[in-house]
Parts: structure tokens; sequence; C-alpha cells
């Protein structure tokens, strides 16, 4: 279930990106073909007033209206037709449910073929950064570490698949536990995959590792933050704060925890609905503040105040990303 939130978390991002760069070339498109307008036009004046004779004017003065109007009618026609392009994908955003107007992206082939692509430019990056350490640890050659980083990204693609699947909303709830249940069997399919390319030991190790990604990885997003300013993060902060965190996270009392899910006994539509967002928020708010006390004993003064901004902004965006996913999953 772990890796089906990051998924999820993941093609909300996405798709967020895909409709702003669409809209940022409709305006880009808009803004560019305007300045040509008034351009030429202003061209088409500077003729007009170097003519003294009436005649002359006049002709030119014509000329520039005719300018002018080819362009406007150009521009007009060109923006009406980008309109409908932004129109026909809010459409069709509407055309299953009104409480789901991001669910008939996802049956679009192109878009899905999109969202695929950009993830798998986030996920190669990210494995490479997140797991070094544990290819170094078990002093893997570049092909074996290749070849795992592979596996591993082939796994998280299984998650987002779902994810996008589960998103079209003329799914029922026994479709998507159908869904949920071919998750399962693709991703220990991997996972069986990935036992044999390690062996058992080098296995478990890659089990204990994973326990400590999703702690790792909000470390390594704040050490980044600090790289570059004058109190970097040391690593052995870094290895402190890691460890302090799974053991405030694994311990604390979530109500709704949303990394320890089976994928086939999942109702989504229930799990992400808007009272249970709305506790996991409260929760992860009381969470933050009780580990502020524990980063406290890791971190200097100046790197508690950076952490304490970081973690709101984390948690907002995290909250978003989520309400994002519910809308998708709402009927």
């Amino acid at each position: 279930m772990k890796n089906l939130v990051i998924a999820l978390l993941l093609i909300a991002s996405v798709t967020l990106g895909a409709l702003f760069f669409k809209e940022h070339r409709l305006r880009q498109t808009r803004t560019a073909q305007l300045a040509e307008a008034e351009a030429r036009a202003v061209a088409a004046e500077t003729l007009v007033k170097e003519k003294t004779d009436a005649v002359e004017s006049a002709r030119f003065a014509e000329n520039k209206a005719k300018i002018l109007q080819e362009t406007l009618t150009a521009t007009a026609a060109h923006a009406e037709e980008k309109s409908k392009e932004v129109a026909s994908l809010q459409a069709a955003a509407k055309t299953n449910t009104a409480a789901n107007p991001l669910a008939a992206m996802f049956k679009d082939p192109k878009m899905k073929e999109m969202i695929k692509s950009q993830q798998k430019m986030v996920m190669g990056p990210m494995i490479e950064k997140s797991y070094a350490p544990l290819f170094k640890q078990l002093s893997l050659t570049p092909e074996q570490s290749a070849g795992l980083k592979d596996l591993l990204q082939g796994k998280m693609l299984v998650a987002a698949d779902l994810g996008m699947s589960l998103m079209d909303g003329s799914l029922d709830a026994a479709q998507r536990t159908e869904l949920g249940k071919q998750m399962k069997t693709d991703t220990d399919a991997y996972d069986a995959q990935i036992k044999q390319f390690l062996g058992d030991d080098n296995y478990k190790a890659l089990e204990g590792y994973e326990k400590l990604q999703p702690d790792r990885m909000a470390v390594g997003q704040f050490g980044d933050q600090l790289a570059g300013s004058a109190t970097p993060l040391s690593a052995d902060q870094q290895q402190q704060l890691i460890q302090a965190l799974n053991q405030e996270r694994t311990s604390f009392k979530w109500t709704t925890d949303y990394s320890n899910k089976t994928p086939g006994d999942t109702d989504y539509a229930s799990l992400f609905s808007e009272e249970k967002l709305g506790r996991f928020a409260t929760e992860k708010e009381q969470f933050d503040q009780q580990f502020l006390e524990r980063a406290k004993t890791v971190l200097t003064p100046e790197q508690y105040a950076a952490y304490e901004k970081y973690q709101v902004t984390q948690r907002e965006m995290q909250i978003n990303a989520m309400k994002m996913a519910a809308k998708m999953f709402s009927q």
C-alpha cells in the first residue's frame, strides 16, 4: 500500500504539472501573437507618418487597417482553436461524474502515456539517489546496481499503473478491489525476482533498508535544502534524524495509517474519504509537533528553525496531494 500511496501522490503532481504546462503554452502563444499584432500595427503606423501626401497617407492607413484585421482574425482563430482544446479537456474531465472531474483524463491513452513517461523520468533519479547507500552497502557492481534499479522501478510502476486505473470513475468498489489484488500479485512477482537476484541475505538487507525509506527520503530532502547553507546537516546528524523519525512514526497511534494497508483488502474511495483525510491531517500536525522535541536533540538552533519551516511546507504539500487523489477517487 505504501508504494501505491506514493504513486498516487506522484500521479497527482504530474497531472497538475501537465495541466499547468498546457495552459502555460496557450498563454505564451496568445501573448506572442498579440505582441506580433502590435508590432505590425506600429510598423504600419510608422509608414503612415512618413507619408506627407494625403492620398498616400490614406492608402497606408488602409494597409494598416488591413494588416491589423488580418492579424487579429488569425489570432482570434488560433486562440479559439486552443481554447477549444482546453475546453475539450475540461469537458472530458466532467463526463464521468461532477464529483470526479479528473477521472476522464486517465481514460485518454495519450494523457496516460504522457504521465507514465514523466513518472519514469522522476522515478529513475529518485531510485538512484535513494538506494545508492544500499548498493554500496551490498557491494554491488555497476551492472548489478543497474539490474536491481530496473526491478525496483518495475515494481514501482506496477503501483503507478494501478493508480491511474483506479482513477477511472466508472469503476465500482469490487472492481477497484480486484485491481488491488492484481497489484499485490504483480508486486509479489517482482519481490520474488528481486529476492532471486539478490539472494536471501541481501534481500533481508533490502527489506530492512526499505523500512526506513520514507524517513530517509524526508530527511534527505531536508538535507538537500540545507546543503548550500552555512549549517548543512552532517552525515551523523542525518542518520540520527532518520532513526529518530522512524521510531516516532512507527510508534505514533495513527487512526488512519496510509503506510500499512493491504492493497486487495482496501476500499480506496473510503480510504481517501474527506473524514479520514481530515483526521490524518490533524494527526500529522500533532505528530510533527511531537517530533520537533526529538529533532531538537539532534539539530543546532539554526537547523531546528529551518526544519520547523520545512515540516510545515512538506505537510501542506502532502495533504494537498492526497486531497487531489481523493478527488480522483470520488464517485
